[in-house]
């Protein structure tokens, strides 16, 4: 069973891709799937604890980490909407 994505990967979740991007931090198997320790890049951090989470492969995808002005940008967007 090989992963799909390494640890220290730039991913995000396929539900919410413009706003949950960040790193994969670990990798487990359970119950036979490959499981990844998601954690969200803190530039794209909300008030609150930090956003962790184990994600099967499915819920994640690969994509480019976003330059500083984007993520003021995304972060602007959420505060103060669309």
């Amino acid at each position: 069973m090989e992963p799909e994505f390494q640890v220290g990967d730039y991913v995000r979740l396929v539900m919410a891709p413009a706003t949950r991007m960040g790193t994969i931090e670990a990798t487990q198997v359970r119950r036979d799937r490959v499981e990844y320790h998601f954690k969200l890049d803190p530039r794209l951090a909300e008030p609150g604890p930090p956003f962790e989470v184990w994600l099967p492969d499915v819920e994640l995808e690969r994509c480019q980490r976003p330059t500083d002005q984007q993520a003021a940008t995304i972060m602007h967007l959420l505060k103060y909407g669309r």
